[in-house]
């Protein structure tokens, strides 16, 4: 069975070897106008790739057109730029019929708007080489520069540059993220996180960001284009690709809490060849942590590319990581008011740990079938082992000056496999795509017996002795967590066919449809532990988008767009019975603006998100289904050069989630939901490589209970940098929480608890580049 799932997976590609020969030598061009907002820029150079390797350079004459004849049919990327202009990217199919390209640059600054980020020719709002700005749906782009600028490490924290995205880290291991008003109760129910366009199943630990060329986020409902689950936004993380041009860099990082982090990067032509592409990128971080919940996080990220002929290419990317967490389970919301309680107590058993060792190795194709059409396959094998024993529930007595304790054990073994298989086109006015995906996730949990003879699950509660809050003294002897009492195996398989077409109805209007069948069937079995019955299901479902933009000046672009997501709901309740599957719809209007001479972006977006059969979480093991989860909110993003060297990027979510016909819940708020989500973040560059920056970060009142009778308090965070660039080297001083903040709360995992909010967190990094 196994040889039959591999021969499925590989069987693409066998194919594409086997049938795709060299385009016909038909001799077509590429051209366009580069233009600014107050008329056209002579003088840009444009510069032609494919497969990463340069094929031309050209420079823009005086009514700012560029031409280069004489190329074959197939996908070419094209670079754009001019001193004082941000440098933009277009991904492009060449055929008979692709029309000229044309762009409008924009002055020079940091930007979370990107007009194409590819993966392999996929767009993250589209999989297909058109730009945002001609997609009926709001996609926020955060690209590394921004990310190294503001000294974080973990994609939670970058993502804080997105409007309407909350991310929080819980057990101090895995990253928990709200968008537009749906926070994930667990992974993939309500969010999803993708890899080049490709699912990561499991936990989601907290990912370095040193081989991260930008993080995506294509808000609401999106399972027409990535399955199951996606209906807040879908988080895509963009690795760096091998580039033709050598390249190297290397960083040293080192702050508070005893951090330290070693990184490196490496790409460039092997020996010389015009053939093959490579690139490396490698990080080592430690850190103490705050309240003592350190880590050590390490990955190396080696990716080969394969430039068959001028119009197809194979990359093969291999990403392997280790990465160890202390665990964290926060605090008793009802003890932060006692006299003895200090933010800084972590309530921990020695035990705690997390061990994550995953390995991800993702094989993609590109080749042209002919002029106008184009196949790919993309083949994700992935390897995760996720050792877990933390302190997670912790409940306190005020009286007794103690805490309780709940530590849970598991291990997750998982083998998931996904191919997708796509031929891609253009017919006339028609963008098309059509494809099928396989998704195999195969994993197995194994856990100790725990202290609950009525569980037999890894989990302790019973003989765990308290902690007195005074003197922290740890009185609890070790426990068995080495003895396998129960595995349960699970073995989830997805079958998808989907299509799209982008249409150019006219000049000024373009129109998306898409639609998409799911059949998702799940095969849980169980040995040692109580007795079990195996469980069966298998789920069909529909999902669709459907969208117009209209650009009434070529600066402008208003949209309209609905769009749906199916998620199959994998929770047992206690009693055994079957949860129906759930399904979301989306209703969006949306502005976008590339104004001011070109020295501002601005995106907005109104929005109303409807999910039925909604799960939601009562205790560590016990779930129940309720009835409609609505959230109606605006998302603003503003990118703009204030002139003078100064840059302002600002973003701003309001959500009102709530849920309805959902009986004693009816009419009130999800928990750990802000309505109100605020960034910004201001940079200002000095003459002679001098640059500062300064930001601030609101979230408004989270309820932590789903009956709304306890809160966190509404925070804000500063946060500064100062920096000095060459065109070698590079220094920042970052500081988070600029004004020492001590008294706010993030989310917890469940409705008692929460996380002491990190006091101020400085950290300097050096950074050298060279060719």
């Amino acid at each position: 069975m196994r040889a039959l799932l591999c021969a499925r997976c590989v069987l693409p590609v066998i194919i594409l070897f086997a049938f795709v020969a060299e385009s016909a030598a038909q001799q077509l061009s590429l051209s366009g106008t580069v233009r600014d907002n107050a008329g056209v820029i002579p003088g840009a150079t444009v510069v032609v790739s494919s497969g990463g390797s340069q094929v031309g350079t050209a420079t823009t004459d005086e009514g700012g057109s560029y031409r280069f004849p004489g190329l074959m049919a197939g996908s070419y990327e094209l670079t754009f730029s001019m001193r004082g202009f941000e440098t933009v990217s277009r991904t492009v199919t060449l055929t008979s019929d692709t029309p000229a390209v044309d762009v409008v640059l924009s002055v020079g600054r940091v930007s979370t708007t990107l007009t194409v980020t590819a993966s392999a020719g996929k767009a993250t709002a589209t999989r297909l080489p058109v730009a945002n700005d001609e997609v009926p749906a709001q996609v926020s782009s955060i690209p590394q520069e921004l990310i190294r600028q503001q000294g974080f490490n973990t994609v939670g924290e970058a993502l804080q540059n997105a409007s309407g995205v909350q991310a929080v880290r819980w057990y101090g291991a895995y990253e928990q993220y709200t968008i537009r008003g749906f926070s994930d109760p667990d992974r993939d129910s309500f969010n999803v996180v993708l890899l080049d366009g490709m699912r990561m199943g499991g936990n989601r630990y907290a990912t370095q960001t040193n081989n991260i060329q930008s993080v995506e986020v294509l808000k609401g409902p999106s399972s027409v284009l990535y399955g199951r689950g996606a209906v807040g936004g879908t988080i895509n993380i963009v690795r760096k690709k091998p580039q033709a041009v050598r390249a190297y860099d290397f960083s040293y990082r080192g702050g508070r809490f005893n951090t330290h982090q070693i990184a490196g990067g490496a790409t460039g032509a092997v020996g010389g060849s015009e053939k093959f592409l490579y690139r490396l990128d490698s990080s080592l971080e430690h850190s103490d942590g705050w309240r003592d919940a350190g880590a050590d996080r390490f990955n190396m990220s080696p990716a080969l590319t394969w430039l068959m002929n001028s119009t197809t290419r194979l990359t093969v990317h291999q990403t392997f990581v280790r990465d160890r967490f202390d665990g964290d389970g926060g605090v008793p919301l009802n003890i932060i008011n006692l006299p003895s309680f200090k933010p800084e107590l972590r309530f921990s058993l020695p035990q705690d740990r997390v061990l994550v060792e995953d390995s991800q190795t993702q094989v993609l194709f590109n080749g042209n079938l002919s002029p106008k059409w184009e196949f790919r396959n993309s083949l994700m094998i992935q390897r995760t082992s996720d050792k877990y024993f933390v302190t997670e529930g912790v409940y306190g007595d005020p009286d007794a000056n103690e805490v309780f304790r709940e530590p849970l054990d598991f291990h997750h073994i998982r083998r998931p496999i996904q191919n997708q298989s796509e031929l891609v086109g253009r017919l006339g006015g028609h963008n098309l795509l059509f494809g099928y995906e396989y998704q195999r996730d195969k994993y197995r949990t194994e856990v100790t017996a725990g202290d609950d003879p009525e569980c037999l699950c890894g989990y302790w509660w019973l003989t765990i002795a308290p902690m007195n809050i005074s003197t922290m003294a740890e009185t609890q002897t070790p426990l068995d967590i080495e003895t396998i009492e129960r595995t349960t195996f699970v073995n989830d398989d997805i079958h998808s066919v989907y299509g799209q077409d982008q249409i150019d109805l006219a000049p000024k209007v373009k129109v998306n449809l898409a639609g998409r069948v799911d059949n998702y069937s799940r095969n849980v079995d169980r040995v040692g532990g109580n007795p079990f019955t195996p469980i069966d299901r298998d789920q069909t479902a529909f999902s669709y988008r459907a969208g117009l933009v209209f650009a009434p000046r070529y600066d402008q672009q208003i949209y309209f767009a609905t769009s749906s997501s199916f998620t199959p709901v994998n929770t047992v309740p206690p009693d055994g019975s079957n949860l129906d599957p759930s399904t979301a719809r989306n209703y969006e209007v949306g502005h976008r603006w590339q104004g001011w001479n070109g020295r501002v972006d601005t995106s907005v977006a109104v929005y109303h998100i409807s999910r039925n059969n909604v799960t939601v979480q009562e205790s560590v093991t016990t779930f129940r289904q309720v009835g409609e989860q609505t959230s109606k909110g605006l998302d603003v993003d503003i990118n703009t050069d204030l002139g003078a060297g100064t840059y302002l990027i600002f973003n701003y979510g309001f959500a009102t989630p709530r849920y309805d016909d959902a009986e004693e819940l009816s009419g009130l708020r999800p928990i750990f939901v802000p309505r109100n989500l605020l960034n910004l973040w201001v940079r200002k560059d000095f003459t002679r490589g001098f640059n500062a920056a300064f930001g601030a970060r609101y979230v408004g009142e989270q309820f932590v209970n789903d009956s709304n009778t306890a809160n966190l308090d509404a925070y804000t965070i500063f946060s500064g940098a100062i920096g000095y660039r060459t065109d070698r080297w590079e220094w920042t001083l970052n500081a988070e929480n600029l004004f020492n903040k001590t008294d706010y709360f993030l989310p917890g995992h469940f409705g008692n608890n929460a996380f002491p909010g990190q006091p101020i967190n400085v950290n300097s990094t050096i950074r050298f580049k060279f060719n």
